[in-house]
């Protein structure tokens, strides 16, 4: 009886204490989420007031930085190796500054040691110092305090703490879209009396370098203040894999009234201007090499320019005598635990000249000589000698290998092209130069060339160009002779069309700033129409013959011209209103993609002069930008319209081509948007006029051209993990022409798969004509057109071909 009594008793007090608990347990649960959204919401409203805390003080600096690349692929390891660089060695540096900021964020160091194992000079470390106060923080990655952060992000209390000498709490940052880009995963730990950061440790990926932020502070006059960063980069790129430490110590802070640093005027800072030139090779090392370094120094710092703030750095290096020796750094490390400094590299970068791993700016490095063998022949290659003592060579000799630049086509047979550029080099960037190239028809058994002479400055480029030599007659938006000849050769498919010219020209280009920029030329030639000489080919695709050399186009039909003369002249202005600037010393630096390019172009013939044929105008008027609309997603556009006037005797080589190619494979002008770190860094991609032909719409009357894309990093399949790892986007395109002698209005629009093998990008779209769908061969119209296009020319922002 007692016993039938006891068990549901048992029973009823076991359900009451799970209600109880799970109540409790729901309870306890709201309440921490809702203390967590409290605390954050809190933070969030106080960092525009922390942020301006953190200014207007002096402190002391000592900053550490180690790289080390921890596989080179087999193909890259000798030749790199005579540029210094080997897998596992540590490149390292090192300094220390006294420096100060004031409240408009101007900094001026006062840096007193500095040392490094991969310069023959002294350098001064960049303070980095990521600011996540702000909304964004480096390349527009969202701060766990933005505005923005609720959106973005979850977040979860994992406990109390003191730290900064403040009561705290840790809380866990969830990001919501598992977005691989631009979002913070990790922890941060915030005040309980006001949200000030008084612990951060977090990570991010931007393309294919992640990063790892750790950041330490202390508490001086209520204030909290960074006192230690440490900062990880690893990535892999092209089956290179890397890494980079930056460490950096905070102390001695003195809070009060700094007084305003006295910056100079506008007109005294001198340009670092995107003209930096180098052969091939040694571009490709700079970008791989520098990649996690620079990219972290330039970009997660406080001072990146694309946040726009106006920063100015006074950087003064006066080395303390004491400073050489290593007792005296193992002093100031001593109480700050820093990792152990190498003081040499073996075998080839113990020679001090080297590549660094983290080059900027103000950077200076060596190329050593290649021996000469079977591949200084077959490949072209650049040989230097002189005095090297100011980091770089005075006289270098470029070869240019016919191997490389042989091709085919239906004019001139099998053909190559060969030359040795020499290059005086006064310094960095002034030389001159002398380049003679020679052509050889293999089929006609006939010899071209040219000579150009040219000199060279940051601000000026001036040439003198003459010689006789085939042109294209889209010499703007050439096709690639390379492609064309395995297209000519495989499908019977010639798709260049040129002509030959007897020709002087004369071409200056000023930069009077990064802002605006003018180009001028003029030309006087003799032009000779061409035709077809053979009908050889490897494949009989389709068993079709070759189509003439002179290409169709629906205002003129037949395009072919008699030989004529002419005198050209052509005027460009570039103008960028809106960039972001940042100074250091007195040099001004920009961020060229912040603001659009507006291009005013004139380009006219004068029969008058010098008794010539030819004899028409025309101006054109065109902007180009990209920028993100989104954090995975960027919109680029590039728009232009003009017309001819006063047109009284012209030839099809006069006429507005449009960027089309019918390859396969085609090389066009693009739409510009940043790319892959490394090897593809700054190359552009986009949606050029891929589905038309490019002579068939040209004009000599009015015309409009649009071009826009979006690139997406996370859509529908960037969205897969292995897609990711293979650094995949997606794009939409949509183009819009049209030429008003036939009121003919085309336009087209699409989907593309981009980075496909880092350089190629396939694509899917429609074309109508006056609003009819349109295709190259009789099939449904439902199925879409493919093309796949290469990312061809090394470009940085919106930056002009010149």
């Amino acid at each position: 009886m007692l016993k039938d009594f006891i068990r549901p008793l048992i029973l009823f007090l076991s359900l009451c204490c799970y209600h109880y608990t799970a109540n409790a347990f729901h309870s306890n649960t709201s309440d921490s989420s809702l203390y967590t959204i409290q605390a954050v919401k809190k933070a969030i409203q106080n960092a525009p007031k922390h942020d301006l805390q953190q200014a207007n003080f002096s402190a002391e600096t000592y900053i550490q930085n180690t790289g080390k690349w921890n596989r080179i692929p087999s193909i890259w390891k000798n030749l790199l190796k005579k540029e210094g660089l080997e897998s596992k060695l540590e490149y390292q540096s090192e300094s220390y500054a006294k420096f100060r900021v004031d409240s408009s964020y101007n900094y001026v160091f006062d840096y007193q040691a500095a040392r490094n194992n991969y310069h023959a000079e002294s350098h001064a470390d960049k303070f980095v110092n990521p600011n996540f106060y702000k909304p964004e923080v480096g390349p527009s990655a969202i701060s766990p305090l933005s505005p923005k952060a609720l959106h973005y992000y979850d977040f979860k209390w994992l406990g109390s703490d003191v730290l900064a000498g403040k009561e705290a709490d840790w809380f866990l940052i969830i990001p919501k879209h598992d977005n691989d880009e631009k979002v913070f995963s990790g922890k941060i730990a915030l005040s309980k009396e006001d949200g000030w950061i008084v612990g951060l440790d977090v990570f991010v990926k931007h393309y294919a370098i992640k990063y790892h932020f750790e950041i330490s502070f202390e508490t001086v006059q209520q204030v909290v203040l960074p006192s230690k960063y440490q900062i990880k980069a690893s990535g892999k790129l092209m089956g290179f894999e890397g890494e980079y430490q930056y460490i950096s110590h905070v102390w001695n802070y003195k809070l009060g009234q700094i007084a305003p640093i006295v910056r100079p005027q506008e007109h005294q800072f001198r340009e670092i201007y995107n003209i930096q030139e180098r052969n091939f090779e040694v571009q490709q090392f700079k970008q791989v090499m520098g990649t996690l370094g620079s990219n972290l120094e330039n970009t997660w710092s406080d001072a990146n320019i694309r946040s726009g703030l106006r920063r100015y750095d006074k950087i003064n290096l006066d080395l303390l005598p004491e400073s050489q020796s290593s007792e005296w750094w193992d002093n100031l490390k001593q109480s700050y635990q820093a990792q152990k400094y190498i003081p040499t590299l073996s075998i080839s970068a113990v020679s001090k000249s080297t590549l660094p791993p983290q080059p900027d700016e103000y950077s200076t490095y060596r190329q050593a000589n290649l021996k000469f063998g079977v591949g200084s022949i077959l490949f072209s290659r650049s040989y230097f000698w002189g005095d090297n003592s100011r980091g770089f060579y005075p006289h270098e000799i470029y070869y240019k290998s016919p191997v490389l630049d042989f091709n085919f086509n239906t004019v001139e047979g099998f053909v190559q092209n060969t030359g040795a550029l020499y290059r005086f080099r006064k310094a960095r960037y002034d030389w001159f130069e002398i380049d003679p190239t020679w052509r050889y028809s293999y089929n006609l058994q006939k010899s071209s060339g040219t000579l150009k002479l040219r000199w060279k400055t940051q601000q000026d480029d001036i040439s003198v160009t003459g010689g006789k030599f085939v042109s294209q007659y889209n010499v703007d938006t050439p096709i690639a002779f390379d492609l064309n000849s395995l297209s000519t050769l495989l499908l019977k498919k010639n798709y260049v069309k040129i002509y030959e010219k007897e020709f002087i020209n004369f071409n200056l280009v000023e930069r009077i700033s990064n802002t605006l920029a003018i180009r001028g030329s003029a030309e006087w030639a003799r032009r000779f129409p061409l035709e077809n000489t053979t009908d050889y080919y490897w494949i009989n695709f389709q068993n079709t013959p070759y189509l003439p050399n002179n290409p169709e186009n629906k205002e003129i039909g037949i395009t072919e011209f008699k030989t004529n003369t002419a005198f050209s002249v052509s005027f460009q202005v570039n103008y960028r209103p809106t960039l972001k600037k940042q100074y250091r010393n007195n040099i001004r630096m920009v961020d060229l993609s912040s603001s659009p390019l507006i291009m005013f172009k004139y380009r006219g013939a004068f029969s008058e002069v010098l008794k010539t044929d030819i004899d028409f105008h025309t101006v054109e008027l065109g902007i180009t930008h990209n920028f993100p609309i989104s954090l995975n997603t960027n919109f680029n556009y590039i728009a232009q319209a003009g017309t001819f006037f006063d047109v009284k005797n012209m030839t099809f080589a006069d006429y507005k081509h449009f960027n089309g190619n019918n390859n396969m494979i085609s090389i066009g002008d693009m739409l510009t948007t940043h790319r892959l770190v490394g090897f593809y860094d700054n190359y552009v991609w986009g949606a050029s006029k891929k589905f038309i032909d490019p002579f068939l719409y040209s004009t000599n009357g009015t015309y409009i051209d649009i071009m826009t894309m979006v690139g997406m990093r996370k859509f529908l399949i960037s969205r897969l993990n292995i897609a990711r790892k293979l650094a995949l986007r997606e794009e939409f395109f949509a183009n819009y022409m049209y030429t008003a002698n036939k009121n003919f209005h085309y336009a087209e629009f699409g989907y593309g798969i981009d980075g496909i093998a880092r350089i190629f990008r396939l694509e899917f779209g429609y074309r109508l004509e006056n609003g009819t769908f349109t295709k190259d061969t009789p099939t449904s119209r439902i199925t879409p057109i493919i093309r796949i296009s290469l990312n061809s020319r090394v470009r940085g922002g919106v930056t002009p071909d010149w």
